[in-house]
């Protein structure tokens, strides 16, 4: 698929759901009938989450590679270093075309949501009108037309006049960063709406308590998303390569995308706690019901895939300890520190108690509520594991042993040489593995963070009378998470050759 076409089906799109937008508000000054379709077989609320969630994995994706991208540019400027300058390259080019296909999800998710959700689209479009199509609207279109050109100028105003290019990438960030702001208030606003609602003005809709929280947690989250899915990248690459040289290059990398995807990796978990420590404060039983209730088991698999993300990066700086001459000394402590990176994510994910709800629900076999709380909580001895002073001390230990093995890494480099392309077969493999995970967490997040409004559509304010208004279970959920990141990652991987499959020099 050619550059200028994508481009053709970026803007035709773009236009098409502004035309959807201004004609739903048209349609939301009258009154207008709740949709009495049911989409078959599945139903209207698993449509929109399916369409929704590989919409957001592709946006979170345009917006955090653009940041890896233009740093990279100009840390090949300033070092004369064109393995950056290639990087840089080659991800945009991967980019364009998932430009394509977030606004191909995201006109699907409009036209669906207007259609099956028409009440609840015309009072967001009401209340959001001067953000939904003003505001977004010249946001996209100025971050989607300086994308295209700083790839279209990149061999020639950037061989020039790098300054003015690199330019235009922090344009391109700088509109991408407000794109996700301007529409972040209305998921946001959906959870903690301010109190009234009614008589509320536009900045106080947009400016409710945890839009900026979710927006620090998501720019955050997407630029180690980029870091991740750029690994992702070098490895599909490095498994197909048949030169010496691109299999340096790719392993190189791997080791960049790996290390910048765990750098921004580390404080995401504390801007989950102030993003978590708002909604306590707009309203203190939706932090029990995300952390001691419903939700609860939800946010072990949290801990558990952040974990296996902590423990696989360190896998992987023991697999590229392999490609230094003279780092052999430093395997077993690395060793060690895999293993009380191991103990302590397992500290990091007991729970008290091993059930969903403390609430004794028909069939589970229990006499009364004591008799249930009893039988599934951790015994008396071993309890101290489940409050918070372990847990701490086991995040700060994961954080540790993670950086001590960086700081070992660099310490074997400055005394021995690295040799670029012998690492273990493994690691490419890894790096595929690593960035499966960071989609799967961020699609499985990004729908519990939906589900904390519980029967709401706009918190205790619009409430969902639908068929679909169900709290789905951790089976359910999860399920459904692998089904999107599966079509998030056969797109990806399509786009990914489709794009660099040229890129590999042939066999000599």
């Amino acid at each position: 698929m050619k550059i200028k076409n994508i481009s053709l089906v970026s803007v035709f799109t773009s236009l098409l759901v502004l035309g959807l937008t201004i004609s739903a508000y048209a349609a939301a000054q009258s009154d207008i009938p709740e949709a009495e379709f049911t989409f078959p077989y599945i139903g209207n609320r698993v449509v929109i989450w399916l369409i929704s969630e590989v919409h957001l994995l592709f946006g979170a994706f345009i917006l955090g590679t653009p940041i890896f991208i233009v740093v990279c540019e100009y840390i090949g400027m300033r070092t004369k270093d064109m393995r950056y300058e290639r990087l840089a390259k080659e991800i945009t080019k991967v980019t364009l075309l998932c430009y394509a296909f977030t606004v191909l999800f995201g006109g699907m998710f409009a036209m669906f949501l207007f259609a099956l959700y028409p009440k609840l689209s015309a009072y967001l479009l009401i209340k959001f009108f001067p953000i939904a199509v003003g505001v977004y609207s010249i946001l996209w279109v100025t971050e989607s037309t300086l994308m295209y050109l700083y790839w279209y100028t990149w061999d020639t105003l950037g061989a020039r006049k790098k300054g003015l290019h690199l330019a235009m990438g922090i344009g391109v960030n700088i509109s991408g960063f407000l794109t996700m702001a301007a529409i972040n208030s209305v998921a946001s606003f959906m959870l903690t709406p301010p109190k009234p609602v009614e008589g509320a003005t536009l900045w106080q809709l947009v400016n409710n308590a945890t839009w900026i929280p979710l927006i620090l947690h998501r720019l955050l989250g997407n630029v180690c998303f980029g870091g991740f899915i750029a690994a992702m990248i070098a490895g599909y690459m490095s498994i197909i390569s048949k030169t010496k040289e691109d299999r340096a290059f790719y392993d190189w990398q791997g080791f960049v995308g790996t290390l910048i995807g765990m750098a921004f990796l580390l404080p995401i978990p504390i801007m989950g706690y102030i993003y978590s420590l708002e909604i306590y404060k707009y309203g203190a039983e939706l932090g029990v019901y995300q952390m001691s209730d419903r939700l609860s088991m939800f946010y072990e698999i949290n801990g558990i895939l952040t974990g296996v993300l902590f423990v696989g990066a360190n896998y992987y700086i023991w697999l590229s300890m392999k490609r230094i001459t003279g780092a052999e000394r430093f395997k077993s402590i690395i060793k060690i520190g895999f293993i009380v990176a191991f103990i302590s994510n397992a500290i990091w994910v007991i729970p008290r108690h091993f059930i969903a709800t403390m609430i004794l629900e028909p069939g589970m076999g229990y006499a009364n509520e004591a008799e249930m709380m009893a039988s599934a909580e951790l015994p008396s001895h071993l309890a101290f594991l489940s409050l918070m002073p372990a847990k701490n001390i086991a995040v700060t230990l994961i954080i540790l042993v993670t950086l001590l093995n960086y700081i070992l890494y660099w310490r074997a480099l400055k005394k021995g040489e690295i040799v670029w392309g012998k690492i273990d077969a493994m690691a490419d493999y890894v790096l595929i593995f690593q960035s499966f995970t960071v989609i799967w967490l961020m699609a499985f997040m990004g729908a519990v963070r939906e589900l904390n409004r519980k029967f709401y559509h706009v918190y205790l304010h619009i409430k969902d009378y639908t068929v679909d208004a169900f709290s789905p279970t951790l089976a359910y959920s999860s399920v459904l998470t692998t089904i999107i990141t599966a079509i998030f990652f056969a797109l990806l991987s399509f786009a990914i050759w489709l794009m660099l499959h040229k890129e590999v020099a042939p066999s000599k």
